[in-house]
């Protein structure tokens, strides 16, 4: 019996597999090799070589594909041109990925590991019990794997988990196809009354355009509708004669799991799509399958290793992936609000939701009065510690998806503590056992995000002290 068995082999899955190997487990990875994928203009965000560094891990510049020279954003009756950001440094921002490329690399690092792959498809027997798995072999024997736990990082396939999605009311499909790149370089964004396009170069010196549209609204053939949507927006200079590959369509829906994580025997938990997909207008999909399954290596570790740790481990876990994509949602439906030329189409009326004003940041007063903002309380939760799940204080308050647990190495659920006790900035800087910089700057967080409440000090007439 093998501790974990992992079915899927993108990001999420063989950086999950390859983590828990470095930890010592035994982990099996079932791998479905794709045919014939349709590269997209995908991309990670400037935290990936941070966050991957954190685990010796470092992506490969080939895997990175030339950066364009512009991003052209046409939303909500504007155009902007965003220059490129610099090559390197602390600015740097999301770079295209050569997604079959980072999918090799991934699974080359699982390999390296030590992690035995097994090709073929994976699905649940009722009949050989909770914890086997069948892997299904062309021209071979199934194969049954059993563990003490399973991770279901197969995507929007959902092999062991897809029947417990929570789905928006409305249904996204991608069209996408790749064209000739004309003489103009840059990604492009655009909105038209019934969706939007994403255009970005890709493999093989082509130029990949998708068009994100109501499934709904999808009748006829995939090339008429595709024609249609790309007849309305402006890629001239960046598209070249006609498409190049046929138009293939995709079910781009976002969905979310009710709980990514289950402590029944055996242990499940869902990483990377199949715990949530989210919209493709965040562009943070891949970014967010790896920091899933590198997370999730940490809380099977936790939960096989230290068993009267694992209900913490696992809630950990579940609330991690529900609070990325809740909060992927909250961000996303103000996207779509923000363009208001087609608010009244069905399109954008099924995905828009205009978002509260955020209030203007506060910055702290000299001096005084700081009071915990209604319901803002210390909870014992699990976080991530190094390569554990731990038991550890953090600030939670209505309305916000994560606990607050650090910032600047500041303890904040004690800093909370000090501040709701004192009632004041002079009494809490003067009690708190930190460098006043950093106390300083965790206050203006704690205060910026809702949990403390700053005030003016009253005078001293006004309190009653002479």
């Amino acid at each position: 019996m093998a501790d974990v068995a992992i079915v899927g082999a993108g990001p999420a899955g063989s950086l999950a597999a390859r983590q828990l190997a470095v930890f010592g487990l035994d982990v099996v990875l079932v791998h479905q090799p794709r045919q014939n994928r349709q590269h997209l203009g995908e991309s990670l965000s400037a935290s990936a070589p941070r966050l991957l560094g954190s685990y010796g891990l470092e992506v490969p510049e080939p895997v990175y594909a030339p950066r364009p020279s512009d991003h052209f954003v046409r939303w909500g009756g504007r155009e902007d041109r965003i220059a490129a950001q610099p090559e390197a440094g602390a600015g740097e921002g999301q770079r295209l990925v050569r997604r079959d490329r980072l999918d090799d690399w991934a699974l080359s690092e699982a390999r390296a590991a030590g992690v035995p792959v097994i090709e073929g498809s994976a699905a649940r027997d009722p009949e050989a019990g909770r914890g086997v798995v069948v892997i299904r072999r062309r021209g071979e024997n199934d194969l049954h794997v059993s563990a003490r736990a399973l991770v279901d990082a197969s995507g929007r396939s959902g092999v062991l988990t897809r029947e417990e999605r929570e789905r928006p009311g409305f249904r996204t499909t991608a069209l996408t196809a790749h064209f000739a790149p004309g003489e103009r370089e840059g990604t492009v964004i655009e909105a038209f009354p019934d969706g939007w396009v994403w255009s970005a170069p890709v493999v093989g010196g082509r130029r990949d355009v998708t068009v994100m549209l109501d499934s709904e609204a999808t009748a006829g053939s995939p090339e008429e509708r595709f024609r249609e949507a790309v007849d309305l927006v402006d890629l001239s200079g960046f598209i070249s004669g006609n498409a190049l590959t046929p138009v293939r369509a995709a079910d781009v829906t976002p969905y979310r799991l009710a709980s990514a994580a289950r402590a029944a025997e055996p242990t499940l938990i869902a990483v990377g799509d199949a715990a949530s997909a989210l919209d493709p207008l965040s562009g943070l999909g891949t970014m967010k399958a790896m920091d899933s399954g590198l997370t999730a290596a940490v809380v099977l570790r936790t939960a096989l290793a230290r068993p009267s740790d694992a209900p913490l481990a696992l809630a950990f876990h579940g609330a991690k992936e529900r609070g990325l994509a809740l909060e992927a949602e909250e961000r996303v439906a103000g996207f779509y609000a923000e363009e208001e030329r087609f608010g009244e189409r069905e399109f954008w009326r099924r995905r828009s939701r205009r978002t509260a004003a955020p209030a203007p940041p506060r910055r702290l007063p000299g001096d005084g009065r700081l009071t915990p903002a209604p319901g803002a309380r210390v909870e014992t939760q699990g976080v991530l510690h190094g390569d554990w799940i731990a038991r550890a204080e953090v600030v939670v308050r209505p309305g916000r998806l994560r606990p607050a647990h650090r910032i600047a190495g500041i303890a904040l659920a004690d800093l909370f503590h000090t501040a709701s006790v004192t009632g004041s900035l002079h009494r809490t800087l003067e009690a708190f056992p930190a460098p006043e910089p950093a106390v300083r700057a965790a206050l203006s967080w704690l205060v910026a995000e809702g949990f403390l409440i700053a005030g003016d000090a009253k005078p001293a007439s006004a309190t009653g002290q002479t």
